[in-house]
């Protein structure tokens, strides 16, 4: 699936849920928190559209886990909240973020505030190459 085709359909999905007209612009660089006022009741309709849409799951630690990676717990969160090399590892994640949006104490549960529509885009991506890994290994 084209990375434009995914952008279309999370764009969209971003118009639907907070009722904007068709014609209303939704660009990749947009905050979704910050540009549209979206809100958590906002972000799991969202969620739950491109979860039907391309019949994909996307667990509520996915963006924790992608950026994460491969450190261990206690380099990247103590207590809920990001150290420092977290921090920069949620930021590296989220490039296309203002990075002076990120406050130096970041709680782990407040990461799909620093989305982008473009992040949305890439985290649909992810999954679907992970759907189509686990059906290819079958």
């Amino acid at each position: 699936m084209k990375d434009q085709n995914i952008l279309d359909v999370v764009s969209a999905s971003v118009r639907t849920t907070l009722g904007l007209r068709d014609n209303e612009p939704v660009r990749p660089d947009q905050l979704l928190f910050y540009d549209f006022a979206f809100t958590s009741m906002d972000m799991l309709d969202l969620m739950f559209r491109m979860e039907e849409h391309f019949k994909i799951m996307i667990p509520e630690e996915t963006l924790y886990g992608l950026a994460k990676g491969d450190l261990a717990e206690n380099e990247f969160a103590n207590e809920g909240v990001l150290t420092t090399t977290g921090r920069e590892r949620l930021m590296s994640l989220l490039h296309d973020s203002p990075r002076e949006i990120f406050p130096e104490r970041i709680h782990v549960k407040t990461f799909p505030r620093y989305c982008t529509v473009g992040a949305m885009v890439r985290l649909v991506e992810h999954q679907i190459t992970i759907k189509e890994q686990v059906r290819c290994s079958s």
